[in-house]
């Protein structure tokens, strides 16, 4: 597609639309071109188009867009016809460009790439932890590297399936005459994504993942009694704080244990302990000390926001798989630990409009519902008479894109 003059575009229809697609509200718009004598053969949009070389004679024709027309248009990308720039065709072609994402091989993207003995072996060896209790066991480093290398492919593979589902609904949104055209390509990807996502929950605990989003709750922590941030001096306070935010961050984002996030205190602690050399044993003990706390402060307060209190269920429009920044560039729409509730938790999804549903504690919804803007949320059960409807029900009555009260 390109712009020539003000207003109109210039299409190779013959190659950008294939014979049978829809056309919706663009049907009948009037094109010319130029057809061979014979009344029989391909409509061109240029005169000197290659394939009419051996035309006897040549002339121009008038006609309007249908099913059978496109069906005779030329498929050389010379032949670019011109149509205006402000009607549906941009939202169109847009459309036509994500369905095609849809398009693989199916037995390729249906069944992971890795064996069953890889996978088994990866979720043995992460069970254990992230990283291998014995640092000076090089086997065990391997076999760790190894696993998270299959966990991070698997979950990419399961992130972009996602995120050509929801490219295609987003299109459809603006091109709605292409749904029941559209559905079977939809349903072939949903169930690849879905094969992709049960294999995925293999690798999240979820009580860890309970854990974590109390982690952004607890109370401001107060500086050590011992004295091990002393060697700061008047920047105690201010270190303290910078490895609290590490740990909050990464606790949150994560869809790791609590014991990862400690990694990331101890990073900021490195980054503020900079040259200095005395009181450093003393002040990453302290640390080990406080991260070990908060990491039990954040186990009790899931529970304390969980145990005995009914569950959510909360709807999701998954969003695509990244955004684009002010400056150019883009950052992930998701973080780990949201699409690690999403694989867990799913109950139903309606791939054709990017929605899915999660039954989830309460501590979960709640950090759910207040989440960023990259990710829309709602209550389903936030009207009286929704707790008797069928989670299936109440997410295709949701229309994530009209204003609600419940929706985060």
């Amino acid at each position: 597609m390109t712009t020539s003059k003000s207003g109109t575009l210039l299409i190779a229809l013959g190659r950008s639309v294939k014979p049978g697609t829809p056309l919706g509200p663009l049907e009948g718009t009037p094109l010319s071109g130029f057809s061979p004598s014979s009344d029989t053969g391909r409509i061109h949009a240029v005169a000197d188009c290659s394939r009419l070389g051996k035309a006897s004679t040549v002339h121009p024709v008038r006609f309007v867009l249908t099913s059978d027309s496109l069906a005779k248009l030329c498929s050389n990308g010379r032949c670019r016809w011109e149509v205006p720039e402000d009607s549906h065709w941009p939202a169109f072609l847009d459309a036509l460009d994500a369905l095609s994402r849809l398009r693989f091989d199916e037995e390729e993207e249906a069944e992971p790439t890795l064996e069953e003995s890889e996978i088994a072996a990866a979720v043995h060896a992460l069970s254990l932890g992230e990283y291998p209790q014995d640092g000076e066991d090089a086997d065990a480093w391997r076999c760790h590297g190894e696993a998270r290398r299959c966990r991070d492919e698997l979950l990419s593979r399961w992130r972009e399936a996602q995120d050509r589902l929801a490219a295609a609904a987003a299109s459809l949104d603006a091109c709605p005459w292409l749904r029941p055209w559209a559905g079977a390509q939809v349903d072939v990807c949903a169930a690849a994504a879905e094969k992709l996502r049960r294999t995925a929950t293999r690798f999240y605990v979820p009580k860890a993942l309970a854990d974590a989003a109390a982690a952004d709750g607890l109370p401001v922590p107060v500086l050590p009694l011992d004295g091990s941030f002393g060697i700061f001096g008047d920047q105690a306070s201010s270190v303290m704080s910078a490895v609290r935010r590490a740990w909050c961050a990464s606790a949150r984002t994560d869809a790791r244990p609590l014991s990862v996030a400690a990694l990331s205190a101890e990073e900021a602690l490195d980054e503020a302990l900079g040259r200095r050399r005395n009181g450093v044993d003393e002040a990453k003990q302290s640390l080990q000390r406080l991260t070990d706390t908060w990491a039990a402060e954040a186990r009790l307060a899931a529970a304390e926001q969980t145990a005995g209190r009914p569950w959510c269920l909360i709807g999701v429009q998954v969003p695509p798989r990244s955004w684009p920044r002010r400056d150019g560039s883009t950052y992930q729409a998701l973080t780990s630990w949201q699409l690690a509730v999403i694989a867990v938790y799913q109950v139903t999804a309606d791939w054709h409009r990017a929605v899915v549903a999660l039954w989830v504690p309460q501590g979960i919804g709640d950090q759910l519902l207040s989440a960023a803007a990259s990710m829309r949320t709602v209550d389903l059960l936030g009207d009286a008479e929704d707790w008797a409807s069928p989670a299936s029900t109440l997410l295709v009555a949701w229309e994530p894109d009209r204003y609600d009260a419940r929706v985060r």
